[in-house]
Formats: structure tokens, C-alpha cells, sequence
């Protein structure tokens, strides 16, 4: 991926994050903070790209960057994380590949409804283990500090 098309992808990235934080409608004060969640996680996108050729690697750090980003945000901001996630991931998600995907199974295109089924599964499956390490991680913490609280009363 040359220089250009890395611009475009996250010109793009960043016009959609804003985009779809205006359709969730984030509060105002925090529609920066989701836009930040977008560009830090296809920054980490772009860098993938050119380390990993799999695409569950390519989509699982820049998953892990949002989720972390999100749950500290959210922490910070005193608001969910559901929120600055779904603006977060909302630029890897496999838009075009499912499209593609279901394009072929219909127009009866076998191998290549294959693969275009297996690219797909793997940038869902990093996304999906990149967002539960971290969400399982960030909960095990809180019911451990609740327990430790709870423990010195």
C-alpha cells in the first residue's frame, strides 16, 4: 500500500468514525474523543498492514488499540465504552469483503465465494478476540479491585 491510497484509507476512516458518531449521537464533548479512537486505530491499521500479511493480525492489534483506548476513555469520561468502541472499530469492520463475500455465493461463484468467506472470517475473528481479551482483561481488573474492597471493610 503506497502512501496514497494509506491517505485515502484514513481520510476515509476518520469522514466515518465522525459519521457514525453523529448517527449514535455521542454528546458533543465526546464526538472528538471517538474521533480520536477512530484515527489511533486505523493509524494502527495502516502500520499492520505492512507488517502482517494475515488479515486476523492486521485487524486484532488494531482492535486491541481501540478497545484499551476505549476502556481508559471511558474511565476518564465517566461514560460507556460501548460508545468510543463502535466509532473506534467502525473503520475495519468488512464492509466491502462481505459484500463481495455474498456477491459470489450468489451469482453461484464457489472458489471465489471461499475466499472471499475465509478474508472475511478472519478480519471478523480479529476484531471479535482483539475487543474480548480486552473487555475480559478490563473486567477481570474491576472484580478483582472490587474484591480486594470489599475484603478491607
Amino acid at each position: 500500500m503506497d502512501w496514497k491510497q494509506s491517505l485515502i484509507l484514513f481520510l476515509s476512516a476518520v469522514a466515518g468514525t465522525l459519521g457514525f458518531a453523529l448517527l449514535f449521537r455521542i454528546r458533543k464533548r465526546l464526538v472528538g474523543w471517538a474521533l480520536l479512537g477512530g484515527t489511533l486505530t486505523v493509524a494502527v491499521y495502516i502500520i499492520c498492514i505492512h507488517f502482517f500479511e494475515h488479515a486476523f493480525f492486521q485487524n486484532l492489534l488494531p482492535a486491541l488499540a481501540a478497545t484499551l483506548f476505549s476502556e481508559l476513555l471511558a474511565r476518564l469520561t465517566k461514560s460507556p465504552a460501548t460508545q468510543y468502541i463502535t466509532c473506534s472499530i467502525i473503520p475495519l469492520v468488512p464492509g466491502g469483503a462481505l459484500y463481495y463475500t455474498m456477491y459470489y455465493f450468489v451469482t453461484g461463484d464457489m472458489p471465489q465465494f471461499r475466499a472471499a468467506l475465509t478474508q472475511t472470517a478472519r478480519t471478523a475473528a480479529g476484531l471479535a478476540v482483539g475487543i474480548i481479551c480486552v473487555s475480559v482483561f478490563v473486567h477481570l481488573l474491576n472484580f478483582h479491585k472490587f474484591k480486594i474492597d470489599t475484603e478491607t471493610e
